[in-house]
C-alpha cells in the first residue's frame, strides 16, 4: 500500500470526524444556536440553584420582576453607541452570559465559599466575608470573562474604552437580573403574612433606586481593557485590566459593606446615604464620560472624512451629518420613509462603517494602526460602506444638514477641516493633506463627479444596482 493510498483511508476514517464539528461551527447560525444552548443550561442551572432557596413560587414572582428594569438599564448604555452601534450578537452574548454563565458561576462558588467559610467561623462573621471578601472577587471575574472573550475573539469590533463599557455594563445588567430573581424570590417566600409588601420594598430597593449598581461595578473592567487596547505595550494593557478589576472588586466590597451594616443595625439612612454620597455622583461621572468618548468616536468622523470627501467617496453633507447624532436621525428616518426597514438596516451599515472608517484613520495617525495593516482595512471598510450607500444614494445626496455653528465665532465650523461646501468650492488656507504615515485616499483616483459614484479598483468595486423609489436594489456585504 503506497503513500497516497494511506493518506485516502485516513482522511475517509479519522478526518471526517474532525473535520465535521468545524464545519457544522463554520457557519454563524450553528455557532449562536450552540451558544443559545449552552446559555440554556447554564441558566436552568442558576434557576435550580435559586429554586432551591426561594421555592418554585418564589421563582415565578421572581423573574418578572427582575426582569422589569433590565431594558431600562441596557437602553440607557446603549444610548451612548449612536455613533458606532455595537452588533447584537455581542451584545447579545453579553446579556446571556451575565444571566447564565456568569450567574451559575457566582452562585454556585458564593455558596461553596460561605460554606467552608462557616465551617472555620460564626454565621455572622461568614456573612460579612462572604459579602465583602468572595461575592465581590468572584462576581466580578464572572462578569468580566464575557468582555474578555469578546476582546479575544471579536478583537477587530472592540476598538476602545466605549465598547468596552458597553459590553460590559450589559453583562452586568445580564447579571443583575438573575441574582434579583434570587432577592425578590427569598423575600417573597420568607415573608410571613406579608409577602407583597416585602417583595415590594426590595423590589423598590433593587429595581427602582439601585438598578445601575452592578454596570456601574463592572464598567471599570470594560474601561480598563478598552484602554488597553489602545496601548502599545502589551504589559501595560495587562497592568490596566487588573487595575480595573480590582477598582470593580474595591467599588463592589464597599457597596456590599454599607448594604450589611445597614441590614444589620436596621438603619436604612446607612445605605441610602452611600448611595446618594457616592453610587450616584459616580454614576453621573461614568454617564459624563461615555458622553465625552462618544463625542470624540463624532469628532474623528469631523476630523477624517473630508479626505474621502475630496477624494469623492462622499459629498459634503454627508461627511456634515455623519458627524451629529441629530442628523444621523435624520438620516435613518428618511432612509426608514423612503425604503421600509431594509433601507434602515442599509443606512445604519452606512454610518457604522464611515464611522469605523474615521477611527480606524484617526488611530492610524496616533500609531495604534501600522501602516501596512491600514491599508487593507481600508479597503473592505471602503467596499463595504459603497455597497451600502448606493442604494441609498438618493437619500443622503439630498439631505441638507442641521447649522450648528450659528453662534461661533467668526461663523466658523466647530471642528477643523470640516467644510460646508460643496467639492470643488474650498475656500483658500483649508489644505488636506495626507495623513501621516500611510497614503492619502486621493491614491484611489476617483473621479470628481460624485453624483455617479467613484469609479473603484478591481478589488474594491461594488456590483452596479438599479435605484429605486421602493426598495433599495443592492445587497448588504
Amino acid at each position: 500500500m503506497d503513500a497516497s493510498e494511506h493518506a485516502v483511508r485516513a482522511a475517509g476514517s479519522g478526518g471526517g470526524p474532525v473535520r465535521a464539528p468545524r464545519a457544522f461551527l463554520a457557519q454563524p447560525r450553528h455557532r449562536m444556536a450552540v451558544w443559545a444552548l449552552v446559555f440554556a443550561g447554564c441558566w436552568t442551572a442558576a434557576a435550580v440553584k435559586i429554586a432551591g432557596v426561594t421555592g418554585a413560587d418564589g421563582l415565578v414572582v421572581g423573574v418578572p420582576l427582575a426582569a422589569a428594569p433590565v431594558p431600562l438599564v441596557v437602553g440607557t448604555f446603549l444610548l451612548l453607541t449612536k455613533a458606532r452601534p455595537q452588533p447584537w450578537p455581542h451584545l447579545a452574548f453579553a446579556l446571556a452570559w451575565g444571566a447564565g454563565a456568569g450567574a451559575m458561576a457566582a452562585l454556585y462558588a458564593n455558596s461553596w465559599s460561605i460554606d467552608a467559610i462557616v465551617e472555620r467561623a460564626d454565621e455572622r462573621q461568614a456573612e460579612l466575608l462572604g459579602l465583602t471578601v468572595v461575592a465581590p472577587f468572584v462576581e466580578e471575574a464572572a462578569k468580566g470573562a464575557a468582555v474578555l472573550l469578546l476582546l479575544a475573539f471579536r478583537r477587530h469590533w472592540f476598538r476602545g474604552p466605549l465598547d468596552g463599557l458597553v459590553l460590559a455594563a450589559t453583562t452586568a445588567a445580564g447579571f443583575a437580573f438573575t441574582e434579583n430573581v434570587l432577592y425578590f424570590g427569598r423575600a417573597f417566600g420568607e415573608a410571613d403574612g406579608g409577602a407583597a409588601s416585602q417583595t415590594a420594598a426590595i423590589f423598590v430597593g433593587r429595581a427602582v433606586l439601585t438598578p445601575f449598581a452592578h454596570p456601574l461595578f463592572t464598567s471599570a473592567i470594560g474601561l480598563a481593557l478598552g484602554c488597553g487596547v489602545l496601548m502599545r505595550r502589551r504589559a501595560y494593557a495587562v497592568g490596566t485590566a487588573l487595575g480595573g478589576y480590582l477598582v470593580a472588586v474595591g467599588l463592589h466590597a464597599g457597596w456590599n459593606a454599607a448594604a450589611w451594616k445597614s441590614a444589620a443595625e436596621d438603619d436604612p439612612l446607612i445605605m441610602l446615604g452611600v448611595y446618594f454620597a457616592v453610587m450616584l455622583p459616580l454614576l453621573a461621572g461614568l454617564f459624563v464620560l461615555g458622553a465625552r468618548l462618544r463625542r470624540t468616536q463624532l469628532d474623528a468622523v469631523a476630523r477624517q472624512l473630508p479626505y474621502y470627501v475630496r477624494a469623492g467617496w462622499l459629498t459634503w453633507n454627508e461627511a456634515v451629518m455623519l458627524g451629529s447624532v441629530t442628523d444621523r436621525g435624520r438620516q435613518r428616518d428618511a432612509a426608514d420613509a423612503r425604503f421600509g426597514k431594509r433601507g434602515l438596516r442599509l443606512m445604519r451599515q452606512y454610518q457604522w462603517n464611515a464611522t469605523a472608517l474615521a477611527e480606524l484613520r484617526d488611530r492610524t495617525e496616533r500609531g495604534h494602526v501600522t501602516p501596512d495593516a491600514f491599508t487593507p482595512r481600508e479597503r473592505v471598510l471602503l467596499h463595504r460602506l459603497w455597497s451600502a450607500r448606493m442604494p441609498l444614494h438618493d437619500v443622503l445626496t439630498y439631505i441638507v444638514p442641521t447649522p450648528r455653528w450659528a453662534a461661533a465665532p467668526g461663523g466658523r465650523p466647530p471642528h477643523a477641516g470640516m467644510v460646508w461646501a460643496p467639492p470643488g468650492a474650498w475656500p483658500a488656507g483649508t489644505p488636506y493633506p495626507p495623513a501621516p504615515g500611510h497614503a492619502a485616499p486621493n491614491a484611489y483616483r476617483a473621479p470628481p463627479a460624485v453624483h455617479g459614484g467613484p469609479a473603484a479598483h478591481a478589488w474594491e468595486r461594488p456590483q452596479a444596482a438599479e435605484r429605486t423609489t421602493q426598495q433599495p436594489s443592492a445587497s448588504p456585504p
